[in-house]
C-alpha cells in the first residue's frame, strides 16, 4: 500500500535524485549507505527471530547520535542483559562508528530509505519490540508502519530546531500518524518538551533527560596511553600540540593560518589534524604538502618528529585529544554548527570553538555558564592559541573547568532508560 510520504517522495525525486546519483557514479560517495538503504544486504545480516531476549532496534543518524548512543545502550544492557540489540545508521562514517563503539548490539543495519515497502521488507527482517531514535530522525512512513506492527517507539535524546518545529507544526494534520505513533520522548531541554508536547499532541509522554553525550564523553587517557601515542606518531612529550578535531571544506585553511603565525613564536608547537569527513583525506594532504608542511598520516607515521599528523582514520580522535595542550572544534568556523566538544574537554584542555555553533546549543550554554569553553572568530584564533600555550596555569585552569562542566551534566542516558522501561516492562 502507498501513503501519502511515499507520493512525496516520489514528487520530490527529480529534484534531489540527479545530484544524489551523480556522487554515487563521480564522486564514489554513499555506495554502501544506498545499498543497505535499499535492502540488497539485508539478507546476509545474521539475526535470529527465535533466540531469547526482547528484540529492540536503536537508530542514529550519523557518528554524534551512535555516540551518544552508547550511551543509552550500556544502561539499557545494564538494566537488561539479555536484550537484543540491533542498531542503524543512515552515514557510512556512522556506521564505521557504530560497529566500533556500540558493543551491545547484535546487529547492524543501514537505516531503510523510507518507502513503505521496503520499511516493510526491515521490520519483518529484525521485527523489534522497541524502537529507539536519536534526537531529531522523524521518517513517517517508518514510525506509522512500526506502531502498525506494535512497536514501542521512543525518542531519545530529542532536540528539535525552531525551524524545523515551525515545518513540521505546518503540516502537522498531514503527518498526524507520524506523531501519533510515538509512545514518549525523552528530550534535551525544557523548550524542546515544549516542542514535542504540542506535535504530540500530550505532554505527559514528554520527558526532559539532558544531553545523552555527557555520558559518552569517555575517560581521559592514562599517562602510559600518551606515551604510547606520542611514541607510535614519533613525536616528542616536550613539543606542545594543538589537536583540532572534525573539520569542514575551507576551516583547514583558516586554522593553519593562524596555527603557522603562532609557529613563528613558538617554533616547537605541533599540530594534530582531524578533517571530519574520510573522503576529504587527499584533499587535507594536499593543502599540507603545499604549505610545505612536515607531515606523518595517522596510519602511516613514518616521520620522524613531524610537524603536524593528519588523522585519516576513523574512532581515534576521542584518544588524540589526550595528546593536547588544547584543542580546536571543527565545525564551528565555517557555518556548520559545530560538534561534540565533551571528547576534547574530559581530557581537561581548554576547547576552542568558533561563532558557528547553532547545532550545539544546550552544551554551549552549559560550557558558557561553566566556563569551560573558549569562543572566538578567526581573528581571535591565532593570539589564543599563543596565550594558551605561553601561560601552562591559565591552561590548567580552563582545562579543569572544561572537565568539571562534561563530568557535572551526566546521567541523562540512566534517566533517559528509566523513562523509557516504565512504558516497557516486559512488553
Amino acid at each position: 500500500m502507498i501513503h501519502s510520504a511515499d507520493l512525496l517522495y516520489l514528487m520530490a525525486a527529480p529534484v534531489f535524485l540527479p545530484p544524489y546519483l551523480y556522487k554515487i557514479l563521480f564522486k564514489k560517495k554513499y555506495r554502501k549507505s544506498t545499498r543497505g538503504m535499499l535492502g540488497l544486504d539485508l539478507d546476509a545480516a545474521v539475526w535470529d527471530l527465535n533466540a531469547p531476549g526482547r528484540r529492540l532496534w536503536l537508530h542514529a543518524v550519523s557518528v554524534g547520535e551512535a555516540v551518544a548512543g552508547k550511551a543509552v545502550l550500556s544502561e539499557w544492557v545494564a538494566a537488561e542483559p539479555d536484550a537484543r540489540i540491533v542498531a542503524s545508521t543512515v552515514t557510512e562514517t556512522g556506521q564505521q562508528k557504530a560497529r566500533e563503539i556500540l558493543s551491545e548490539a547484535k546487529a547492524f543495519t543501514f537505516y531503510p530509505l523510507d518507502f513503505t515497502p521496503i520499511v516493510q521488507r526491515f521490520l519483518k527482517k529484525f521485527d523489534p519490540k522497541i524502537y529507539i531514535f536519536m534526537e531529531t530522525e522523524i521518517w513517517p512512513n517508518f514510525l506509522r508502519e512500526a506502531a502498525r506492527r506494535g512497536v514501542r517507539i521512543f525518542l531519545a535524546n530529542g532536540k528539535l530546531s525552531d525551524r524545523s518545529f515551525e515545518r513540521w507544526m505546518k503540516y502537522r494534520t498531514l503527518f498526524r500518524g507520524t506523531f501519533d505513533a510515538i509512545t514518549a520522548a525523552c528530550v534535551q531541554t525544557e523548550r524542546d518538551r515544549e516542542k514535542f508536547s504540542a506535535l504530540l499532541g500530550r505532554s505527559e509522554c514528554v520527558f526532559v533527560t539532558g544531553n545523552c553525550k555527557f555520558d559518552s564523553s569517555g575517560a581521559p587517557i592514562t599517562f602510559e596511553q600518551r606515551n604510547e601515542l606520542l611514541a607510535r606518531l614519533k613525536m616528542s612529550s616536550e613539543n606542545p600540540i594543538i589537536v583540532v578535531g572534525s573539520t569542514h571544506a575551507g576551516e583547514e585553511e583558516i586554522i593553519l593560518n593562524a596555527w603557522e603565525k603562532v609557529r613563528a613564536e613558538i617554533p616547537n608547537l605541533r599540530l594534530i589534524l582531524a578533517p571530519r569527513h574520510p573522503e576529504r583525506f587527499e584533499a587535507v594532504a594536499r593543502l599540507l604538502a603545499e604549505r610545505s608542511i612536515r607531515f606523518a598520516r595517522f596510519t602511516n607515521p613514518a616521520v620522524e618528529n613531524p610537524e603536524a599528523i593528519l588523522v585519516d582514520a576513523i574512532g581515534v580522535l576521542a584518544k588524540l585529544y589526550g595528546l593536547g595542550a588544547a584543542a580546536i572544534l571543527g565545525g564551528s568556523f565555517v557555518p556548520v554548527g559545530g560538534h561534540n566538544l565533551l571528547e576534547a574537554a574530559v581530557h581537561s584542555i581548554p576547547v576552542i570553538y568558533g561563532p558557528h555553533m547553532h547545532k550545539q546549543p544546550e552544551i554551549l550554554k552549559i560550557f558558557q555558564e561553566g566556563e569551560g569553553g573558549i569562543q572566538l572568530t578567526e581573528k581571535e584564533l591565532a593570539s589564543k592559541m599563543e596565550y594558551l600555550i605561553s601561560h601552562e596555569e591559565e591552561r590548567r585552569r580552563l582545562g579543569n573547568a572544561a572537565a568539571q562542566t562534561a563530568l557535572q551534566n551526566r546521567g541523562s542516558a540512566r534517566r533517559t532508560v528509566e523513562f523509557i522501561r516504565r512504558f516497557t516492562e516486559r512488553s
